[in-house]
């Protein structure tokens, strides 16, 4: 049977957090609908159901990890160089636990479309990610780079997710006990996917348009996501 082309996507059978993951698709969905109907424009909507779907997973990591007494961990695709699947950059999300044969795929989403993760502070990040013709500058309140710190260099491996292939994606680890030694923040940006021959190689397939439409999370080190509304409450 073929996999659902859209929503949560799950590959664990039997557990409760399955039902779980159900009920948040819902609850993201249906808030987006609510906030395009309260605000009148897409775009704000998109952000705030993508601000709620990943906090939703970040706790369904949490309880997942706490259930089992194993680590788990959210994954977010960031391979720019990927060539087979172009589309998941930094909007493919995925959560894992891990068991005795490795890390097993619970759960894997799109963020909802004109929405990104904006990435950490990478050694590299490709060119034209950040649109450069804004009135505000990519920096948070504190003046520092608008990243996601949470996510940061030594998390990125290459793993293998509904791919015929390894690709580069950045991790978010919840231990046995669920902790975290990555708190920091998740920031979500809109955006704008480049179809492919419109950019250059080693460019990015996503530009990212406005530091002020900007949401995301802050993580405790234990974990618990808390929502960030505006670029300056970063």
């Amino acid at each position: 049977m073929k996999p659902p082309r859209s929503g949560f996507r799950s590959l664990s059978p039997g557990f409760t957090l399955l039902e779980l993951l159900v009920v948040i698709g819902l609850i993201a969905g249906l808030s987006f609908f609510i906030a395009s109907g309260l605000s009148g424009g897409g775009r704000l909507a998109a952000l705030q159901s993508a601000q709620s779907t990943l906090a939703s997973l970040v706790t369904a990591a949490r309880a997942k990890a706490m259930a089992t007494g194993q680590s788990t961990r959210v994954l977010v695709h960031v391979d720019a160089a990927s060539t087979t699947q172009p589309s998941r950059y930094l909007r493919y999300v995925a959560v894992q636990t891990q068991g005795s044969g490795g890390w097993q795929t619970l759960v894997e989403t799109f963020l909802p479309e004109g929405v990104y993760v904006v990435p950490g502070n990478f050694s590299a990040i490709p060119a034209g990610l950040f649109a450069a013709n804004t009135a505000s500058l990519w920096t948070k309140a504190d003046g520092s780079a608008l990243r996601s710190t949470a996510l940061r260099s030594n998390q990125i491996s290459a793993e293998t997710v509904s791919s015929p292939g390894a690709e580069q994606w950045v991790s978010l680890t919840i231990s046995a006990n669920a902790g975290t030694a990555q708190s920091g923040d998740i920031i979500l940006a809109s955006g704008r996917f480049r179809p492919p021959g419109t950019y250059q190689p080693g460019e990015s397939p996503v530009e990212l348009d406005n530091p002020e439409n900007v949401r995301g999370l802050t993580l405790s080190a234990y974990g618990v996501p808390a929502l960030i509304n505006a670029r300056t409450s970063f």
